[in-house]
């Protein structure tokens, strides 16, 4: 228990870490070509210290032991460094086929209003076509892209071959998207939602709480998202 609390302080401080850093990459400039330089490489640094400390989350739950996490994931760090970037395509190509689908889907409302003899309003067929890529993104991939985590994060590159147990669970179907859209999704409505406020003052402080909040849920639905993951020899 004492190891779980200690792993989840330094999960807490490392992504304080990175949001810092993510904040200081924002304003550097990239006019002259050392400036563009250095904003590379710590858009770089960044990306892969993210890699291993979220990579430390898949090895830590199966034995517990933090500096073994972190130097097993430290080992692993380029094939992790390859899943992320395969991820992030993923995702890219998810939200391109999004947008791609807004000019058909006035055809197609035109069609069904055609064949159906009943209007259908384009935006009717583009809310369904979202609300189907929203399947996508925060049901259907992370189940099926979370479970090979933990394998690379132990084994390297032999994780990609391995086949997770946990996707033909029923189990890990429902908690799986649960804690992927309050780990991800709702942290990002909460920053995002902008309240009417009397005051500067009174909107600042909705801001820094609504923030810390949403600072606190991605970090520990992350760390039960990795819990759940990785814990294929443990069980839900």
């Amino acid at each position: 228990m004492r190891s779980t609390g200690l792993f989840a302080g330094i999960h807490l401080a490392g992504n304080a870490f990175l949001l810092w850093l993510g904040y200081y990459w924002l304003g550097l400039g990239e006019a002259r070509a050392g400036a563009l330089l250095w904003s590379l490489a710590v858009a770089a640094m960044g990306f892969w210290l993210a890699c291993w400390l979220y990579g430390a989350s898949f090895a830590f739950f199966p034995e517990r032991r933090v500096g073994a996490a972190y130097r097993t994931a430290l080992r692993q760090l380029a094939p992790l460094v390859a899943a992320a970037i395969a991820v992030v395509v993923v995702y890219a190509l998810l939200a391109r086929a999004c947008r791609a689908m807004d000019d058909p889907g006035f055809r197609l409302a035109s069609w069904l209003t055609l064949k159906l003899r009943k209007p259908v309003k384009p935006s009717t067929v583009q809310a369904v076509s979202h609300g189907v890529f929203w399947v996508l993104r925060w049901v259907v991939a992370p189940v099926l892209i979370l479970p090979i985590g933990p394998g690379i994060a132990t084994r390297g590159w032999a994780g990609f071959r391995a086949i997770a147990s946990r996707c033909r669970d029923w189990r890990y179907w429902l908690a799986a998207p649960a804690l992927v859209v309050a780990a991800l999704w709702a942290p990002l409505k909460l920053v995002g939602w902008v309240p009417h406020m009397s005051s500067f003052g009174a909107e600042m402080t909705s801001f820094v709480v609504r923030a810390g909040v949403a600072y606190l849920l991605f970090a520990a639905g992350w760390l039960a998202l990795a819990w759940v993951t990785a814990g294929n020899d443990t069980g839900l």
